[in-house]
C-alpha cells in the first residue's frame, strides 16, 4: 500500500483509522497511540490540511511527525475490519465502497437537530440553550446513521459561535474516549433518529460572507444574530460596518429600538426594549 509519507508499513494489518482534523482528530490520535502501535494506525487528513498548525492542529503534521502511515480514502477502503472514526472528515463516505462496515462519526450537534454544516452558527441563530455531540454510524446519507451516543450541554445564554465550536471539540474527544473501548468490541447498541425536530443545513443555506443583522426584531433575536457568527478566524457580524467581537443581552430595559454609537460598543435594543451591547472590533485588531 503506497502511503503520502515516507513511512512504509509492515506486515501488521492497520486496525484503526482517523479521519478528520483539527484538535479533536489529534488528540483522538493521540490517545489511540496509547493503545496501538504506529503501524497499526493511520489518518486520512482533510483535503485542506497543509500540514501546518494554524489556530487549530495539523493532523497531517501530527502524523509525519510521529511517523503514522497517511493514507488516502481509496486506500482505507480496502483495509478488511479497519476501525474507521470520521472526527470532521470532509468527504461524504460511500459504505459500499468499504471493506469495513465498522464506520463511525462523531458530528458536532445533538441529532436529529442540525445535520450538515455551519452546526456552530445555526443552534445559536435559532435560540437554543442546548446542543451536543453525537456518535453515529455512518451510511450514505448525511449524519443520518443510527446513534450510539450522545453528550448533551448548555449553551450560555452569552456564548458565541467560536464558544460553542471549543465546547464542541471538548465534548467530542471526550465522547471518542468513553465509546472507544465499545467500539473496539463491538459492544453496544444503536437507535435510529427520530424525524421529530431533525434539521438539516447545506453550505448554500448562509452566506457568511454576506452577514444582515435584522434589527427589526427582539432584542433576544437580534442578540442571537450577532453571537451565532462571532467566530474571527473565520469572520465577524457588522453593525453600521463595524466589526462586533462580542454580543451581551441582559434584562435591563432601555426603551424599543434604541440604536446607539458608544465609541468602543454598540448599545440597542430590539421591539422589546432589553439592553444589547455590541462590543466593536479594536481598531489594531486584524480578523
Amino acid at each position: 500500500m503506497r502511503l503520502e509519507s515516507s513511512h512504509t508499513l509492515d506486515t501488521s494489518p492497520i486496525k484503526i483509522c482517523i479521519a478528520g482534523k483539527n484538535s479533536i482528530a489529534v488528540n483522538a490520535l493521540q490517545y489511540v497511540l496509547t493503545r496501538f502501535k504506529h503501524n497499526e494506525i493511520c489518518i486520512v487528513p482533510n483535503q485542506n490540511d497543509n500540514g501546518l498548525d494554524s489556530w487549530q492542529p495539523s493532523l497531517r503534521l501530527y502524523a509525519m511527525q510521529n511517523k503514522i502511515p497517511i493514507c488516502t480514502l481509496e486506500q482505507v477502503q480496502q483495509i478488511p475490519n479497519v476501525l474507521f472514526i470520521s472526527l470532521e472528515f470532509d468527504r461524504l463516505v460511500r459504505v459500499e465502497r468499504f471493506a469495513s462496515k465498522r464506520l463511525y462519526n462523531i458530528h458536532f450537534s445533538a441529532l436529529p437537530k442540525y445535520k450538515g454544516v455551519f452546526t456552530s452558527i445555526t443552534p445559536i441563530l435559532n435560540g437554543e440553550r442546548t446542543s451536543g455531540v453525537t456518535l453515529h454510524t455512518i451510511n450514505n446519507g448525511i449524519d443520518t446513521g443510527e446513534i450510539i451516543e450522545q453528550r448533551i450541554f448548555e449553551i450560555g445564554i452569552q456564548s458565541c459561535a467560536r464558544d460553542l465550536y471549543f465546547k464542541y471539540l471538548k465534548e467530542g474527544l471526550i465522547l471518542f474516549k468513553t465509546a472507544f473501548e465499545r467500539l473496539l468490541r463491538g459492544d453496544f447498541s444503536t437507535y435510529k433518529q427520530s424525524f421529530l425536530q431533525s434539521s438539516y443545513f447545506s453550505r448554500t443555506d448562509i452566506d457568511v460572507k454576506n452577514i444582515v443583522i435584522n434589527l427589526k426584531k427582539t432584542s433576544f433575536e437580534i442578540h442571537n444574530q450577532l453571537r451565532a457568527f462571532i467566530f474571527k478566524e473565520y469572520q465577524l457580524p457588522r453593525l453600521n460596518g463595524v466589526q462586533i467581537t462580542q454580543s451581551i443581552l441582559s434584562e435591563e430595559y432601555i426603551g424599543r429600538n434604541v440604536f446607539e454609537d458608544k465609541g468602543d460598543c454598540f448599545i440597542l435594543s430590539g421591539i422589546d426594549g432589553f439592553k444589547v451591547v455590541g462590543r466593536k472590533a479594536r481598531k489594531d485588531s486584524i480578523f
